[in-house]
């Protein structure tokens, strides 16, 4: 009489396919895309999503896939990243650079009047129009102009609006 065999559950055929997994990840992720986080996330996700998947398929190729698919959205979220500074000479030189010109650009505000500081944040940092400025300070638009002509001379850059 032959013997039944009992066939693996779908944990136990994902358990069993985690090596190869591994190593794929290893091969496409690299050491720096943290090959054993993702696999961790290959196997949690094949098991919430155990019922979308074909038993008459290889099991191998749809965790491969899902685990292409965590390398493609890791690389992306990295990309789309704010500028994050990495610890490199050249990074640091330029945080630095950014320092003194803040630094630099303060001393320089501190100069003007509160009005002419006001008018000139507004007009270059904000990008408000003169007609703008003079409705939400409540004076002439040629005196917003004048404003901004006598910041720009003291800051040292003359330039035409």
């Amino acid at each position: 009489m032959p013997e039944e065999r009992d066939e693996p559950s779908f944990e136990q055929r994902v358990l069993r396919e985690l090596p190869s997994v591994r190593a794929y990840l290893r091969r496409v992720a690299g050491p720096e895309g943290e090959p054993e986080d993702l696999l961790q996330e290959v196997a949690a996700r094949a098991l919430k999503y155990s019922s979308a998947f074909d038993p008459a398929r290889e099991l191998g190729p749809w965790l491969r896939a899902m685990a292409l698919r965590l390398v493609i959205d890791q690389r992306e979220r990295t990309r789309r990243a704010p500028g994050e500074l990495r610890h490199t000479p050249e990074a640091q030189e330029r945080g630095l650079e950014l320092v003194e010109h803040r630094e630099d650009l303060q001393q320089r505000l501190a100069r003007l009047t509160a009005v002419e500081r006001d008018v000139l944040v507004r007009f270059h940092g904000r990008g408000e129009s003169v007609r703008a400025i003079a409705i939400a300070l409540a004076m002439p638009e040629g005196t917003v102009k004048s404003h901004l002509h006598r910041a720009r001379k003291r800051l040292g850059a003359v330039e035409a609006p």
